[in-house]
């Protein structure tokens, strides 16, 4: 490369470097959503037909169509995992606040009002000592001493509203995933919190290690993402027996980061498998993946529902977008919020490729050789490597995130 060829290069990273300077320190974020990871379509109450998000930083949010926040909670949860609608309840607010570890339910017209929580912090809620013991285990309260107060020592990550009447009971229950503890547990929802049900061992990582989003079928039994185990686990609340589990080997790969798995009906279940990028469609009845789902628009999908209408709708927690999945095709067809913090990584891969395409093209014009003969020419053979390397980085570019984030993985 001559020297001019050198002071261009470096001008036009300069250039991009001070458009993202411009861009992320002047104008204003073009979107409110920022790294979404559980999103809900409401189909009930004033909020039909908006999405309850929950951000990886700061309140939840309802958001219409085209992105506008419609209500925040206003709590300051700073790291939230998880947000239901409980339209039973006139539309109260459960919340995953994982900084607090803490579960909190506030109003929809009032969200400075706490209707009911569980803190893991509370002996009130919980008695780590007794609990442990009862468990059979070493005691776990010392646990709390190695983190400070607002850190997410348990990383709670998930929590999910039971209808007792579902199940024959007069009482509700809340489901919580407690991360970090390899522990999902159901507290009864009432004044008095007791545990009524327990799975997973802090001390031992092959019952469940680092799961996500536990939720109970209409079957009654309790179906994790046992993300750490490269695994999906059906669980038999009665017996505490695994019924049903899902490892894939090829030519599916195995799973990475699984984070959901619903139940849509008709003997299928739909996964979320965000290491890969990907979603599923798996058949009870014939126990095999019928359909995968791929879009260069999904970066760590997180979260995934089954709508009325037969689309997905799919929360893109890398890409900071909400994105509505036609179900036969896999396209998508509507996008909600706006990728701003990839304009300036993205232009600068095509002006990359921009500058090493005209590179090519003058290489090619120079070279004395003929016709086919010119890529043996090493000026246009290099700039050829450069081009088909440039090409093959914006490919597969989310899939090198998606590495980036499974060996950094923290949500």
């Amino acid at each position: 490369m001559r020297i001019s060829e050198k002071k261009a290069f470096l001008g036009l990273i300069l250039i991009f470097a001070g458009l993202s300077i411009i861009f992320y320190g002047v104008f204003p974020n073009f979107t409110v959503i920022n790294n979404p990871l559980d999103v809900d379509y409401i189909s009930e109450g004033k909020y039909t037909g908006n999405y309850l998000l929950s951000p990886t930083w700061g309140d939840a949010v309802i958001i219409d169509d085209h992105g506008n926040i419609q209500w925040q909670s206003g709590k300051g949860e700073f790291f939230l995992h998880d947000s239901d609608f409980l339209s039973h309840k006139n539309g109260t607010i459960l919340m995953a606040d994982t900084t607090n570890n803490r579960v909190i339910e506030v109003g929809i017209h009032n969200s400075a009002n706490v209707i009911w929580s569980w803190e893991a912090r509370n002996n009130d809620d919980i008695n780590w000592t007794e609990f442990s013991v009862a468990q059979g285990w070493e005691d776990l309260s010392f646990l709390e001493e190695k983190y400070p107060i607002l850190s997410s020592w348990t990383h709670l990550n998930d929590v999910d509203f039971i209808n007792g009447s579902r199940f024959g009971r007069n009482y509700d229950s809340v489901l919580i995933s407690l991360r970090n503890l390899n522990l999902v547990i159901e507290v009864n929802y009432s004044d008095t919190k007791e545990i009524l049900w327990s799975y997973g061992d802090p001390n031992n990582s092959t019952i469940l290690n680092q799961q996500h989003n536990p939720d109970q079928y209409e079957n009654g039994n309790v179906v994790i993402c046992d993300t750490g185990n490269n695994r999906i686990i059906e669980v038999n609340k009665t017996t505490n027996e695994v019924v049903w589990e899902l490892k894939l080997e090829f030519p599916h790969g195995k799973l990475r980061i699984a984070r959901d798995c619903d139940d849509i009906g008709n003997g299928l279940r739909l996964i979320t498998d965000s290491g890969n990028n990907r979603l599923l469609i798996y058949d009870m009845n014939s126990g095999k993946i019928i359909k995968e789902i791929k879009s260069m628009l999904f970066g760590n999908p997180y979260d995934a529902d089954l709508l009325e209408n037969g689309n997905i709708l799919v929360s893109s927690s890398v890409k900071d977008l909400i994105l509505i999945v036609d179900y036969e095709t896999g396209l998508v067809i509507k996008v909600i919020g706006f990728p701003y913090k990839w304009i300036v990584p993205y232009s600068l891969i095509f002006l990359v490729l921009g500058y090493f395409s005209i590179k090519l093209f003058q290489a090619l014009k120079s070279s004395s050789k003929k016709k086919i003969r010119k890529i043996f020419d090493f000026q246009v053979y290099r700039q050829i490597i450069y081009v088909i390397c440039g090409i093959l980085f914006f490919y597969f570019l989310d899939t090198i995130l998606s590495f980036l984030w499974l060996f950094s993985f923290t949500g």
